[in-house]
This record gives C-alpha cells, sequence and structure tokens, in this order.
C-alpha cells in the first residue's frame, strides 16, 4: 500500500449544490494528486439527513463516492465518527462541503508531511469568497486566555504579547507554517495513527468546538499540529447553517462550556463567574451602541452559561 494513500471524509446537510461543486472541485484535485503521487484517494460522503435532495444527487452524479446517509442530523463530531470507521488508508482528511480546494491543494498537504518529520496532522489557510484571509487555527483554551476573549480585550496588543489567545486575529499568526494548539474542522488533515490511538471526537458537542476538544486530545497523546499557508483553499464558513453566525457564538459558549468542565473542571466556578461577567458587559456595550441584535445574543448566552 502506498503511504500516501488517503481517506477523504465530507459531511452534506441541505447544501445540495455547494456540495455539488465541493466534490467538483475535489475531483481535480483528486486526480492531480494520484497522478503525481501515485496513490489511492478514497471519498466518503455522509449526508446527515437533507432534505434538498442531495442523497439522489450525489449518487446519480458522484458514483466514485462513498456515500452514507443518515435520516437525522448527526452533527460534526458523530458524523465524522461514523465516516471515521470506514477509512481504509493511513492519512485522513476531513473536508466541510462548503470548502473548495484547489487543484494541487491534496498534494500540496500531503507532500507537507513528507518534507517537516515533525507534523502528524495539519490544517490550511483558509479563505472567504472574496479571497480574504479566514482566521482558521489558534492555541487551546485554557482559563487565562478564555477570560481576555470572553472580555474582548485578547487582541489588544500588550495583552496579545504577553498571552496566547484562543482566536488570534493578528495577520502575522497566519502568515508562516508553525505549530499551532487547534485547526479548524473544514480542513483537518491527519495520520489514521492518531485517530487509531486517539479516538474519534467526543460526540457530547454537536457543533462547534469539537475539533478543539480533539485537538486538545490529539496534543496530550504527544502528537503535533500545524498550520501550512502554503495551501489554500476557499471556504464559504456557515453555509450548512445558513450564514446564521449568532447561533455560531452561542454553540460555541456551549462548547467552551463544556470544555472547562472535561478539562479544567477545578477552575469552572470561578470561570463561569468570569463568563457571566464578560457577557453582561458585552450586552450593556452593545446595547449602548444600539446594536440590540449582537446584545440579543449575548443575552442568550447567558442562559447557556
Amino acid at each position: 500500500m502506498n503511504n500516501s494513500n488517503l481517506s477523504v471524509i465530507i459531511l452534506s446537510y441541505n447544501t445540495k449544490d455547494i456540495t455539488g461543486r465541493c466534490l467538483g472541485k475535489l475531483k481535480i484535485s483528486k486526480e492531480y494528486c494520484e497522478q503525481r503521487l501515485k496513490n489511492k484517494i478514497q471519498v466518503i460522503v455522509l449526508d446527515n439527513g437533507s432534505s434538498d435532495g442531495s442523497v439522489g444527487f450525489i449518487r446519480s452524479e458522484y458514483p466514485w463516492v462513498k456515500l452514507i446517509t443518515s435520516k437525522e442530523n448527526l452533527g460534526f463530531g458523530k458524523g465524522n465518527n461514523v465516516c471515521l470507521k470506514q477509512v481504509k488508508y493511513p492519512y485522513i482528511l476531513l473536508l466541510n462541503s462548503d470548502v473548495y480546494v484547489e487543484e494541487e491543494s491534496l498534494y500540496k498537504a500531503l507532500a507537507y508531511f513528507r518534507v517537516n518529520l515533525n507534523c502528524d496532522s495539519l490544517g490550511v489557510r483558509l479563505n472567504y469568497a472574496n479571497g480574504r484571509l479566514q482566521p482558521s487555527c489558534g492555541n487551546l483554551p485554557i482559563p487565562a486566555n478564555i477570560f481576555f476573549w470572553i472580555l474582548g480585550i485578547s487582541s489588544i496588543p500588550f495583552i496579545r504579547k504577553f498571552t496566547n489567545p484562543f482566536h488570534p486575529r493578528d495577520r502575522k499568526f497566519f502568515s508562516k507554517a508553525h505549530r499551532v494548539g487547534w485547526v479548524m474542522g473544514a480542513f483537518f488533515m491527519l495520520k489514521g495513527e492518531i485517530y487509531n490511538k486517539v479516538g474519534g471526537f467526543d460526540e457530547n458537542l454537536f457543533m462547534h468546538m469539537e475539533e478543539v476538544e480533539w485537538c486538545k486530545r490529539i496534543r496530550d497523546q504527544g502528537y503535533k499540529i500545524w498550520y501550512v499557508p502554503q495551501v489554500s483553499v476557499v471556504h464559504l464558513h456557515g453555509a450548512s447553517t445558513n450564514y446564521d453566525l449568532s447561533s455560531s457564538f452561542i454553540n460555541e459558549l456551549k462548547g467552551i462550556k463544556y470544555y472547562l468542565i472535561k478539562h479544567y473542571h477545578p477552575f469552572y466556578f470561578p470561570m463561569k463567574l468570569i463568563l457571566i461577567t464578560g457577557l453582561v458587559l458585552r450586552v450593556i456595550v452593545f446595547s449602548l451602541l444600539v446594536k440590540t441584535k449582537r446584545a440579543k445574543v449575548y443575552m442568550e448566552g447567558l442562559k447557556v452559561i
């Protein structure tokens, strides 16, 4: 077996046209990579209970895909776990259905493991559809950087200099390849041995923070995660949730709560007070700025904590 053989996993949920374009782009990249590396690439698509005709469309238009169907939306973590049990090759790529790869994307990502023997898993540069950089990795959350994040001051230069932000926004952070704490699951390539040793996603997390929690366990087992901007893809970001980014914040907050209880249980009570304080301050500030929609999101966040 070629040790560069790759299994690609895609979850699809009511994004028929977008998933179709994703698979079209992937086919081009797949054929280019197979030609260059003489490897084999398996593509697994899980349809997460779509009602827009995605199943029939994928089955008829993309017969080279291994299609798995679910009657319900399993979420990101559980859905990927179903597919991870079906992989047959030594490298795995988790790819969002709203990500469009370039012709050389798969080849470059796999080749990076040969260039950097210190790399066990990687994420790549994500761009919005307009070409603008999309922050897609960061440092693992710990009580200190969550404290600065919820207060909305983690991007202040003085704070940023002496902390490792959970959600970095500094463009320098994304300008070169380096080790990171977590990468977004939109394009997440890893050695299959990681899954064999660490296991899959924590299925208590439905959507948001599940890849961060997984990266925490991957790092705890001694594996190294890299961000590699030499490889770039387009990520529409939010297509599967109809671009409702307010729900993204609420789901992330739920995930942070679960993450803190699981990995930092002794610190959760004081962190809960800090999260509440940060949310109340956000409600006050955005109410004064007459940005009532944002203020309502943070009010909803108080119910989560």
